[in-house]
């Protein structure tokens, strides 16, 4: 009997990806999500990512707190860019807000939530993981990302 593989079906138990549309600048929208959930996000340098039509760098901007004691990563992402999307499928989608970790269902909602209600917030809406084809890349690429901010550090 053959056997049968899935190719690129992935299940994201542990990340959370919230869509935010907002017509603010990036750095507003961080300083918001600051005052109404307990992060501090922190400008860095942007993710530079390959464009999937050819070698062209886009840059996008990014926006990291890491939380000791939850062990969680945030990522505000910016999904903009002249040349293209990061995300081309989330095409209402200004910002993706993204936690590695595990985060209970109750403090899921809560999240949602509180930056729903930041004035200028469009809507905000979970997003299935799974359903994101680029998102292991993009993963991939902030790892990367931020290991090379902290070799130049040390």
């Amino acid at each position: 009997m053959a056997r049968k593989f899935k190719i690129g079906s992935h299940t994201y138990p542990d990340i959370l990806v919230i869509n935010i549309a907002c017509q603010k600048a990036d750095y507003w929208m961080a300083f918001k999500i600051n005052e109404v959930l307990p992060f501090n996000l922190r400008r860095t340098r942007d993710l530079e990512v390959i464009h999937p039509s050819g070698n062209i760098k886009l840059n996008y901007a990014l926006f990291y707190y890491y939380n000791s004691d939850s062990r969680n990563s945030c990522y505000l992402i910016a999904n903009h860019h002249p040349e293209g999307k990061l995300f081309p499928l989330q095409k209402t989608s200004d910002y993706i807000f993204l936690i590695n970790g595990k985060v209970p269902e109750t403090d899921r909602q809560r999240v949602l939530n509180r930056i729903k209600k930041i004035p200028m917030v469009l809507t905000a809406y979970f997003q299935d993981p799974g359903s994101i084809k680029t998102l292991q890349d993009v993963i991939s690429d902030l790892e990367v990302h931020l290991i090379g901010q902290i070799s130049k550090i040390a």
